[in-house]
This record gives C-alpha cells, structure tokens and sequence, in this order.
C-alpha cells in the first residue's frame, strides 16, 4: 500500500516545520520521514527547493512547502496535536528511481502522482488527493 507519513513535534521540540511525504511503501516512509526532520533539526535549510541528500540512500529529495489549505484534510495528526492549521509543514518531494523529478513527463507514473502541496488545494491539478481534501 502506498501512503503518506508526517512527522508531529518538530516544531514544538525544535521550531522547525513538521514533515510530510506522501506515495510511498508505509514501511520505508516512515524511516524517510524520520530521516528528512533529522536533517531539519541538524540545520539543513527549509527554504523552497533546497535538496537534502541524506533522506533516500543514493538519492536527493527536495523540500517544498505544504500550503496551509492542505492541514486539515492531510495533516489531521498533526492539526489535532496543536489543534490548529497555521503550523509551518514541509514535504518532502522525490524523484524516480532515475532521478528524475515529479515535474518532469519522463518521471515514472508513481513519482508524479506525488501531489504538489506547495499549491493551495483550489489550484491543484484535480485527482486523488483533491478528492482527499473534498471529503474533508
């Protein structure tokens, strides 16, 4: 089953955003989403595109923020922990398994069906995780 994982406490322990990462196999997920906030806490940058190569051995994930409009209907662990939408998430974005980015045609059908959080829920490309948002 392919699933979406996050990361809660971040940013109360450290003051840095939560993580998410979404459309891959729950049991390397959540080793990944562990792995990505450790970078965090260890100092890498959170700005928009910075790549972080110590999440996915051999490959490089990117950083993007999650739009607020994706908290409740995504991050529902998360919202009820602080029980609020405003607390800053990231996800983490990666590439197929020839490095090739979810904006790129030739990235495999699985890596491009990451959805693209970056983008408010109303602006995103319609699919399985706007239905997601709609049910919420």
């Amino acid at each position: 089953m392919k699933s979406g994982g996050s990361g809660v406490g971040l940013w109360h322990s450290y003051r840095i955003p939560e993580v998410a990462m979404f459309g891959l196999e729950l049991e390397g997920l959540m080793h990944w989403v562990n792995a990505g906030a450790a970078e965090l806490r260890d100092g890498a940058a959170t700005e928009p595109g910075t790549l972080l190569s110590g999440v996915i051995e051999g490959y490089e994930v990117q950083v993007q923020p999650v739009d607020v409009s994706w908290h409740r209907p995504l991050l529902g662990t998360a919202v009820g922990f602080y029980r609020q939408t405003s607390v800053p998430v990231v996800q983490l974005v990666w590439p197929d398994r020839n490095h090739r980015w979810p904006s790129d045609e030739q990235a495999s059908p699985g890596c491009r069906a990451q959805p693209r959080l970056w983008l408010p829920v109303d602006e995103h490309p319609a699919g399985v995780w706007t239905e997601e948002a709609a049910e919420v």
